[in-house]
């Protein structure tokens, strides 16, 4: 299956789809380091040629595209720069499993040119990280040293490594976490809550108290539609385009007695504006770039076609309303899903094994093993697509894989600070259970 999906997108990347069968067949014979020599081919390059451009001989191509060694530390991240591809492209591991030691091989560096790195580093030069440490580390044994007991410190390496084999910081953690479960799992210091910026406040105070309770009412509404919209997204209900759910009924332009109070209108009346127009208020805010009007006409029976009025809120006025009610916006910690991702990774947990219209959207490109979000940016490995244990032939179903567990467990009160919409109630059980 390994192989089978290294091949389809190998070809399917560039379009040769036609010859997939034919390459599938010779890889399936050959072995997956047969990938190597098809990527080398592809790129129009002779073993010479590829060999001058890594810096090895030809015979250590031949003996890398026959399985007989493996790519050495110092040439991997080299074979994959020449190539123009990522480790899972030549068989080598898949995205969303890479480990510490995929990451040091992809930027091709040895355990102790990491070492002498971070003793030149100020964050890290205290540290005294030797080359055994490194392997230590990479091997999935204890580390001696008190910076390895503190996540901290540990969060401090991890940022150092990122740093070091350009990956994104998140990306290193979960290789981290995969890696080794006898340290102390990297602290990313989350982010706190964004406060309000002066110019949205002051966008805020410039309005007058009947333009604020338009725009209040008006964010509710809006912010209503977004959590809808989620759920939806969550139910794999087909998609709405933003354009058009963020447009919110604001009044039909016929009496009332015929076609009723919009939402909009209704919350208003609510709030004692009993002549809830689009007048003077609407144009103030519009004005001041906070909403934006739309006006066009429907059909309505039995009087026929009528004027409407839509109105959609910009960034700028959710922002104003956001700082007039004293709402934070929640900043997402480094490392962290999404409340979407998050919404999804715990549907898997909850309710694994689950098919595939149970992943709704593009849940899969970034949760996914094997997926990319896109060129250089692999998916968190959280979730797989797979066949139950022990199952010879039959249907693929979707579930979480060990590092999606752990990181539900490791955040799961980060989470439901972060999130407290999201429904987590008797995730722990599902937590504890073994895979």
């Amino acid at each position: 299956m390994e192989q089978w999906r290294a091949a389809r997108h190998l070809f399917d990347e560039h379009g040769c789809s036609e010859q997939f069968p034919r390459v599938f067949l010779y890889i399936m014979t050959a072995g997956t380091h047969a990938n190597l020599r098809y990527r080398r081919e592809y790129a129009g390059l002779s073993i010479e040629e590829f060999a001058e451009l890594v810096g090895v001989t030809t015979r250590a191509v031949r003996y890398w595209e026959t399985g007989r060694r493996e790519i050495g530390d110092r040439y991997f991240g080299r074979v994959l720069a020449v190539l123009g591809c990522d480790a899972q492209a030549i068989g080598e591991r898949r995205r969303g499993e890479e480990t510490l030691r995929d990451l040091r091989r992809g930027a091709s560096l040895s355990a102790e040119q990491v070492a002498a790195h971070l003793r030149k580093q100020r964050t890290t030069a205290h540290m005294k990280i030797t080359a055994d440490k490194v392997r230590a580390l990479e091997q999935g044994n204890t580390v001696p040293g008190r910076p390895w007991r503190s996540v901290q410190d540990c969060g401090t390496i991890a940022r150092a490594l990122a740093n070091l084999y350009r990956v994104p910081t998140r990306l290193l953690a979960d290789a981290w976490r995969r890696t080794n479960s006898t340290v102390a799992a990297p602290d990313l210091a989350p982010a706190s809550k964004r406060a309000p910026s002066e110019g949205a406040q002051q966008a805020w105070d410039a309005l007058n108290e009947r333009q604020q309770l338009y725009l209040r009412e008006l964010f509710h509404q809006d912010q209503e539609h977004e959590q809808q919209q989620a759920q939806r997204h969550l139910d794999g209900v087909p998609y709405i385009p933003v354009v058009e759910w963020r447009r919110l009924l604001f009044c039909l332009h016929a009496p009332a007695s015929v076609v009723g109070y919009s939402p909009a209108q209704e919350r208003l009346r609510a709030a004692g504006v009993h002549d809830p127009g689009a007048g003077s208020s609407l144009s103030a805010l519009e004005r001041r770039g906070l909403i934006v009007c739309h006006h066009d006409a429907v059909r309505v029976e039995p009087i026929g076609e009528v004027r409407r009025t839509r109105v959609e809120l910009t960034r700028a006025g959710r922002s104003a309303a956001r700082a007039g009610l004293g709402i934070e916006c929640p900043a997402t910690p480094p490392g962290m899903l999404s409340e979407w991702l998050w919404r999804v990774l715990v549907r898997v947990i909850t309710r694994a094994p689950i098919s595939d219209g149970d992943v709704p959207g593009r849940g899969t490109h970034y949760l996914a093993v094997g997926h990319s979000i896109r060129k250089g940016v692999p998916s968190r490995g959280f979730i797989e697509h797979r066949q139950p244990h022990g199952a010879v032939g039959g249907p693929h179903y979707w579930y979480p894989t060990r590092s999606g567990i752990s990181h539900a467990a490791d955040h799961l009160a980060v989470y439901r600070e972060l999130y407290p919409r999201v429904n987590t109630e008797g995730l722990e059980r599902h937590l504890s259970e073994p895979m």
